[in-house]
């Protein structure tokens, strides 16, 4: 997980944020390479997955999702926003570069 991905003999500039890493052609070229190992899904996960899964991990997503919940309980949230129509909204299912 996390060490694989800060190791900069796997990762070029692992301490920058480069969402163009995990592009298709990107992710081709490292085929066949020891850095392919990144693109592993048990990799992706922050808590890994399968059998060896971290046993904290859904105490973690719902510790998570609590206090989110208790946030927005103590506070006190207002919008100027006075109809769903005022609301500009456009269904995007891809994600491309500009």
């Amino acid at each position: 997980g996390y060490t694989t991905g800060m190791n900069p003999d796997l990762v070029d500039e692992p301490e920058l944020f480069v969402p163009e890493r995990w592009l298709p052609d990107v992710v081709e070229s490292r085929k066949g390479t020891p850095k392919e190992i990144i693109d592993h899904p048990f990799f992706q996960a922050p808590f890994s997955q399968g059998a060896r899964r971290c046993p904290g991990s859904r105490v973690a997503a719902n510790e998570t999702q609590v206090m989110i919940a208790q946030l927005v309980l103590d506070w006190k949230m207002t919008s100027t926003i006075s109809s769903m129509n005022d609301i500009e909204y456009s269904q995007m299912t891809v994600i491309e570069l500009k």
